[in-house]
């Protein structure tokens, strides 16, 4: 898991992808988005899973690369 990481669930505001699948995430649709890192490009640079790649690996999915 990166540096103070983790995934919070959230409703997505608008279009998404997930960061691992490539599964297109729609708007109002709940997903997980990586969160912790403390610098202002974070919501440009955290990843984004889907509800199905988090209930395949959970938090250990922060170790796999893109």
């Amino acid at each position: 898991m990166g540096k103070g990481t983790r995934l919070v669930r959230t409703r997505a505001l608008e279009n998404e992808v997930c960061s691992f699948c490539r599964r297109r995430i729609e708007k109002g649709e709940w997903f997980y988005r990586e969160e912790g890192i403390n610098f202002h490009l974070h919501s440009l640079i955290a990843r984004r899973v889907c509800e199905d790649c988090y209930q395949k690996y959970g938090e250990k999915i922060l170790k796999r690369e893109n």
